[in-house]
């Protein structure tokens, strides 16, 4: 005969485990952050800005002119994104994930 003791604690680990299964974190990565790409997109912007006004040099600056335009929305929408995205974190502590 088992001791309930020793039971009641192999039923706890046993719990314990299938929780831990559950909440499994992956590690991050660069990409998962949500400032990544509105970092990438201004960068390209920046770099559409300077050889579409600033460089006389480029046979292409049309292309470089409408791409520093579709570049800067992009980006300051992602931006946007990016902080409601922080701040909706920081109210909830516990994630969106996990209510």
């Amino acid at each position: 005969m088992s001791d309930p003791e020793e039971t009641r604690a192999a039923e706890h680990a046993s719990e314990h485990a299938s929780e831990e299964d559950e909440e499994e974190e992956y590690a991050s990565t660069p990409f998962d952050n949500p400032f990544f790409l509105p970092v990438i997109l201004i960068a390209f912007a920046i770099w559409f800005i300077y050889d579409g006004w600033f460089n006389p040099e480029m046979e292409w600056i049309k292309f470089n002119r409408v791409g520093a335009a579709i570049t800067s929305v992009l980006g300051v929408y992602f931006t946007v994104k990016a902080l409601r995205e922080r701040r909706a974190a920081a109210e909830d502590p516990l994630g969106p994930d996990r209510r």
